[in-house]
């Protein structure tokens, strides 16, 4: 497999058609499709999602990793919440179209147990990039964050990218116990910087 030339960026307004499309792309499993399903009404209400949070959330830090050897295509994005403890609603209201009942059960379930965290709210990486770098580009700038506050990265791990996230430093959060069919609550203690 050939590695892409990959660099991260700060997302801009102007990337939000492309957040929606690579997210549709990466998470087209049919547990997401049941409660976000591919419909315009869904694409406009994850676009109003993500435009809310980049102009009035400041403390969200969204970043994206470009493949530079393809004009710069967005390949692999993260959401990244710096005051996970003020943590307000994640979400606008559920669109029509979402199965709202799940939707409040797996997202209400994640919120209660945040605390002085950095939080991996979102990460996504584009099916042909996977295994290239890109979501531990993501995820080691959050993790470097922490340290240098001397904080909890926290992330509610989808299972197959569990590994991902031990080899970062993460572990499974034994307590309290979730009952999260896709996903697993891990936390990353701060490391000491010198």
């Amino acid at each position: 497999m050939i590695m892409a030339p990959l660099r991260l960026e700060f997302i801009t307004l102007q990337d939000i058609p492309a957040i929606t499309e690579l997210y549709y792309s990466a998470f087209n499993i049919p547990e997401n499709l049941r409660m976000f399903p591919d419909t315009p009404g869904l694409r406009r209400w994850w676009q109003h999602a993500n435009r809310r949070d980049l102009l009035h959330r400041p403390h969200y830090r969204f970043l994206k990793v470009v493949d530079t050897s393809d004009s710069d295509r967005m390949i692999a994005y993260a959401k990244w919440n710096l005051a996970a403890e003020k943590y307000e609603d994640r979400f606008p209201p559920w669109h029509e179209e979402s199965d709202q009942t799940l939707c409040a059960e797996l997202f209400g379930k994640t919120q209660e147990h945040r605390e002085k965290v950095l939080d991996l709210d979102l990460l996504i990486t584009h099916p042909e990039y996977r295994r290239q770098g890109a979501a531990s580009m993501l995820v080691k700038w959050g993790c470097d964050l922490a340290d240098q506050n001397q904080v909890l990265a926290y992330v509610d791990a989808y299972k197959p990218a569990a590994a991902l996230y031990r080899k970062l430093g993460f572990v499974d959060q034994l307590e309290p116990p979730l009952e999260m069919p896709m996903n697993i609550p891990m936390i990353r203690r701060a490391e000491v910087t010198k």
